[in-house]
């Protein structure tokens, strides 16, 4: 038992540890947009499916010398496509769909190990059941989720802060022929059973035991669908519901590590012992959960955010507990083990397609959250009165038939409520790659938001051509500009991160902009409904890719003004704020240029990061902290101003109370390379 239950560990271990580790590798090529984590949680799933797939099919059709035979070809084939990270010829253009392009890399460079690594629970359990055919192979499944759920939680604060990507990647490589080899050791004790000892196995009992009758009985397609249908629905939660907590509640990172952790848990619970699962009572706590977020404006302004985020969380593993128990609760006999595992992943696989590409196809929103939210609710409602005890997993379904209009109406009201709360003041609303852009109007005028964060506004007439938000005349920027348009006639300037063009309101007809955005909606929306563009003077060029990749083709670049704008979510793009990117900026500044790093940011203090990339850089910093005011559609603004020593913006009057770094914020502060960086330690806990 111990070298199978070994090989499980090590195998979910790697398998949830690739994840965050490939994803990594390649966040900064797509601006590290949060949808680079749905696309790999999407491949991953597609792939898990794929691994069960081929573990029921060798189970079915092979005996175990020829299992044994063309695992261990796998795994040698597997182990001869390592390392795992991708080279520089992957780089995107930025013409290229990033979905497919990062689906095309996956597969190329992880696809084959993660493929053996996902076939590891269902087939080692198969091969246990050679030996011991009882349920307690089950039990291993639990192991299995077990071992995924450290790998998750330890990433960010064992392995990311203290190793580099290669080092990772390396790192992560020799586990894998690690695990070979103990997989390996595993397939190998195939080849001593027998024909006669592999008939022995097989459930052939007597006709009148029950436990003939239970292997052996045929599986309605009813409990089929069940296989298929609540894992998909635990997975679309799953998806949804970091979504929407991600963006739209408190876009706080590695938020996204705990409902993936509920959900993993789920599984141990409820594959662990059936007497962990008890529906009753988790049916009362989602469902108050759920009526907690529907009466969340009830709640003191200073709690809601945080009390709607654990409802959320509350909600989701009731939810995960519900579907998986009854999954675990109509789990067939050994024999049926791996085509039962290949209907949950593939039910897991439906989740992830629906979430990560029919709804960015089919909606402009994210329209999914209220309806699957009121699903939930209407079979949460249902099962809560179908349950007889609450010990016990006894129903009475003709009670629940009974309540069908009550858990009809049940479902509708969240829909129209979520409704009405999402499309107040709407104007239009654009769904993609990267998320879901929202143009909405405010007393003082239109703005830009994608999830919780404001991406810029403009005034109503005859104050169009103001600048706002962030950028307005007192900001760190508006001073740089206005300082730099004093000493030179004409000036180029370069912005990577486009929003609604508020910058460009400052724009003179002798100057000129580089224009960089990742994102083909936020350009598309800026020209729609926003005119900041059009009425500036100025002459322009668009530039649609990443960021840095995009400075790095721009090799003849010189710019008086260099302005980075893509770190007011909390999603940032880590890998514009490292020494080497520090690097390339200095090089695309001209003679006397200076480089504006806005850094206002609700969970990460950004600013004593880039002080220190600065001193590294040889440069000189300034830290502007501008106050907003709301008559005229101003906010509250963190700018970090860098330049040569001795640079003549800095002894500009308007920037007088620009500060300068501590010694003690540089002695904490850390330094971001492309191999090392992590948000943990920019991470701030406490407002």
């Amino acid at each position: 038992m111990i070298w199978f239950a070994a090989t499980i560990l090590l195998g979910a271990f790697l398998v949830f540890q690739v994840q965050p580790i490939i994803s990594k590798c390649v966040l900064p090529w797509f601006g590290g947009t949060p949808a680079v984590w749905t696309t790999c949680m999407l491949f991953f799933q597609l792939l898990l499916f794929g691994g069960y797939l081929y573990a029921h099919v060798l189970r079915t059709y092979c005996n175990p010398f020829a299992q044994a035979a063309v695992h261990l070809l796998l795994l040698s084939a597997a182990a001869m496509t390592l390392p795992i990270e991708p080279s520089d010829a992957w780089k995107p253009t930025g013409s290229e769909s990033p979905t497919l392009h990062l689906l095309w890399m996956l597969a190329s460079h992880v696809g084959l190990p993660y493929f053996v690594l996902s076939s590891t629970g269902p087939l080692v359990q198969a091969w246990l059941s050679f030996h011991d055919n009882s349920e307690r192979v089950y039990r291993l499944y639990a192991l299995s989720n077990a071992g995924s759920l450290f790998a998750l939680l330890s990433y960010p604060f064992l392995f990311e802060p203290v190793l580099s990507v290669s080092t990772q990647s390396s790192m992560w490589s020799l586990l894998f022929c690690l695990f070979a080899l103990v997989q390996g050791y595993v397939a190998v004790s195939l080849f001593r059973i027998t024909p006669d000892s592999f008939e022995a196995t097989e459930p052939k009992a007597p006709e009148t035991s029950p436990a003939s009758t239970a292997a052996t009985a045929p599986v309605s397609a009813a409990t089929q669908a069940a296989w298929i249908a609540l894992p998909a629905l635990a997975s679309v939660m799953l998806l949804v519901v970091t979504n929407h907590v991600c963006q739209d509640i408190a876009v706080v990172p590695f938020l996204w590590v705990l409902p993936l952790s509920l959900y993993l848990a789920s599984f141990i619970v409820c594959f662990d012992s059936p007497q962990w699962y008890r529906p009753k009572p988790i049916a009362a706590v989602t469902l108050a959960a759920l009526a907690l977020i529907q009466g969340k404006t009830l709640l003191p302004g200073s709690i809601q955010l945080i009390a709607e985020a654990c409802c959320y969380m509350v909600m989701l593993f009731g939810a995960c507990l519900l579907c998986h128990g009854e999954v675990a609760r109509l789990k067939p006999g050994t024999a049926r083990l791996t085509q039962y595992y290949a209907m949950l992943s593939a039910g897991g696989a439906l989740g992830g397609v629906i979430v990560a590409i029919l709804c960015p196809l089919l909606l402009n929103n994210h329209a999914e959250l209220p309806f699957f939210v009121a699903l939930v609710t209407a079979l949460t409602f249902l099962l809560f009165f179908a349950c007889k005890t609450w010990r016990q997993a006894e129903y009475d379904w003709a009670a629940a038939a009974r309540l069908k209009y009550g858990a009809l109406l049940v479902m509708i009201s969240p829909i129209i409520t979520m409704a009405f709360v999402s499309n107040n003041r709407t104007i239009a609303s654009q769904r993609n790659f990267f998320g879901v852009l929202k143009v909405r109007e405010k007393p003082l005028g239109i703005c830009l938001v994608h999830g919780s964060t404001l991406h810029g506004m403009q005034r109503h007439a005859p104050h169009q051509s103001q600048p706002t938000t962030y950028y307005g005349y007192e900001s760190g920027v508006g001073h740089v500009i206005k300082e730099l348009q004093q000493q030179h006639p004409s000036l180029r300037i370069g912005i990577v991160g486009l929003g609604c063009g508020v910058l460009t309101s400052y724009g003179r007809p002798t100057d000129s902009f580089d224009l960089i955005e990742i994102n083909p909606a936020v350009i598309d929306i800026a020209d729609r409904y926003f005119t900041f563009m059009k009425d500036c003077p100025s002459s322009m060029t668009r530039h649609l890719g990443d960021g840095r990749l995009v400075l790095e083709r721009m090799t003849d670049a010189k710019f008086d003004l260099l302005v980075l704008d893509a770190f007011s979510s909390d999603a940032i793009p880590a890998h514009l704020l490292t020494r080497e990117s520090m690097s390339l900026y200095k090089e695309r500044l001209a003679e006397g240029g200076v480089l504006a790093i806005h850094t206002s940011n609700n969970h990460l203090e950004l600013s004593p990061l880039v002080h220190n990339l600065s001193r590294d850089a040889q440069m000189d910093s300034r830290m502007f902290e501008g106050i907003g005011d709301n008559s005229i559609g101003t906010t509250h603004s963190t700018w970090m101003i860098i330049a040569q020593p001795g640079h003549t913006i800095f002894q500009a009057a308007s920037l007088a109370k620009a500060t300068t770094a501590t010694d003690e914020e540089l002695r904490e502060a850390p330094l971001w390379t492309d191999q090392h960086h992590n948000l943990v330690s920019v991470l701030r806990l406490w407002q």
